[in-house]
């Protein structure tokens, strides 16, 4: 049985209205919303849609290559002629434009197809009501787990409101998270209450990606309107608090948990609602000519999706025997991986220790910098140096006004270190315990320091670490010459 608010719900949905393409003239116009707010992010990303050399294509399957941008665009005209036939049409065309390239697998794009599912069917008002709960409580969980977010992350983004982060970042960076959690809560339990707070936050998202402070991933802008708008009204026109019926309570608890699967690395970022935490695997392909990451945007105005499985496959289908890709993973229990490109362009998993080692066949693999572990030696005013037209660090020198047992922690973060300068700080035997295995690591300045003798079996640790400049600390001579003949032969 319905309450009467219920049926007053179901009323001002199914009722007596002006009925246009077969559906409610408010309907109507939502779909016209969402029909707009998909052509947009076409449009916008339309590179991303066409046949292309470069980045390369992704497919599941691989096929020869067809455009989609045109034929997408199509459908959704169909959408506005012969709604419930069109939408069908438009969602399996994503899903086949999907196959043939998995970078076109973006949020905002699959987001825009459920909205239209709520202005043609009444279970679909159902649908994306759990559907958005879903997204605002988990886009908040997921920065709230994220240390990222707490570092760089917000970071950045308060820097473009123009305001001083030193004083606003914890407070944007918890408003932000425990936002999304509360706006994701009221659509679970008081959805109603949740229009409102739709509205304005996805309408400030938009301010917020404007030229005015962000300028930053316009394709989502209209998915963004699209949102405040029928999210808006799915909330106020939800037919009831709870679940009525069995299959809406594995609906709603289908979405509500699936997301957590992308830290057991069972669901892809793009369909977890994992949004500006910048928690997410990464990957650095070294070649001959140099090194650099996997990523994305140019005219595609797209992020690279940063999947394990694309970020090999792009490596795969993007590199040279003898080329390297490190895959850095954030989720410490799924482990790094590193790999080098085999003659048969095979995928070949090696260790650590193979990986930065070099030969006539293969390149000493470059490995990713933590961008966290950068953001935060920056902070504490480490000096970091780059080889020219390069992106990894190479060298830090920490100020011994500045310097802190817990920097040397961090440099763990910083796996391409050849040097260190710890020149005039108070660095002490047991602090350069904390010294990181470093694997390219060749020399380090203790000039000027307290340290004695007794860290040369620290520093053997150090794989190639050939260099020590000792003047003015406690080390000797002999000790230095006793390193010197312990250190392996290449």
């Amino acid at each position: 049985m319905q309450t009467a608010t219920q049926q007053e719900n179901t009323s001002v949905l199914q009722g007596a209205q002006p009925m246009v393409l077969g559906l409610p003239e408010v309907r109507c116009a939502l779909l016209v919303v969402a029909v707009i707010a998909q052509a947009a992010t076409i449009l916008i990303t339309r590179p991303l849609w066409q046949v292309r050399d470069t980045p390369v294509h992704l497919p599941l399957i691989d096929l020869p290559q067809i455009p989609f941008d045109s034929w997408l665009l199509i459908t959704l005209i169909l959408v506005l002629i012969r709604p419930r036939v069109g939408l069908v049409v438009h969602a399996a065309s994503l899903l086949v434009a999907f196959a043939f390239d998995q970078y076109r697998t973006q949020p905002q794009v699959i987001a825009n197809a459920v909205l239209m599912l709520a202005t043609i069917e009444n279970v679909g008002l159902v649908i994306v009501r759990w559907f958005l709960a879903s997204l605002w409580l988990w886009a908040g969980t997921h920065k709230l787990l994220s240390p990222d977010w707490f570092s760089f992350g917000s970071w950045n983004m308060v820097e473009k409101l123009h305001v001083n982060p030193e004083d606003f970042q914890m407070l944007f960076a918890y408003g932000v998270s425990l936002g999304e959690m509360s706006v994701g809560l009221l659509a679970i339990f008081r959805p109603r209450w949740a229009a409102i707070p739709c509205v304005m936050m996805h309408v400030g998202i938009v301010i917020f990606l404007s030229p005015i402070f962000y300028n930053h991933n316009v394709s989502v802008v209209p998915w963004n309107l699209a949102t405040a708008v029928i999210g808006g009204w799915v909330m106020w026109n939800s037919p009831s608090i709870r679940p009525q019926f069995r299959w809406e309570w594995i609906t709603a608890v289908v979405l509500l948990v699936y997301p957590a699967g992308f830290y057991l690395g069972l669901v892809d970022h793009g369909i977890a609602s994992v949004l500006y935490s910048n928690h997410l695997p990464e990957g650095m392909v070294t070649t001959k000519e140099g090194a650099a990451k996997i990523s994305g945007w140019g005219d595609l105005h797209v992020p690279f999706p940063n999947e394990r499985r694309l970020l090999t496959l792009y490596f795969q289908r993007s590199s040279q025997p003898g080329d390297k890709l490190h895959l850095s993973e954030p989720r410490p229990w799924l482990g790094d991986r590193y790999y080098v490109l085999g003659s048969d362009s095979r995928l070949v998993e090696q260790t650590r220790e193979q990986f930065v080692q070099g030969s006539e066949d293969e390149v000493y693999g470059m490995e990713v910098e933590s961008r966290r572990i950068r953001f935060l030696l920056a902070r504490a005013g480490v000096k970091m140096l780059r080889h020219e037209g390069q992106m990894t660090v190479y060298a830090v020198e920490i100020p011994p006004k500045r310097y802190r047992p817990e920097l040397l922690d961090l440099l763990s973060g910083m796996p391409n270190l050849e040097q260190i300068n710890l020149a005039g700080c108070e660095v002490t035997d047991e602090d350069l315990k904390r010294l990181p295995v470093l694997p390219k690591l060749v020399g380090i300045g203790l000039t000027d320091t307290p340290v004695s003798n007794a860290t040369i079996e620290t520093l053997l640790k150090q794989p190639r670490l050939m260099v020590i400049e000792y003047q003015q600390s406690n080390m000797t001579l002999d000790a230095i010459l006793e390193f010197e003949r312990q250190r392996p032969v290449d």
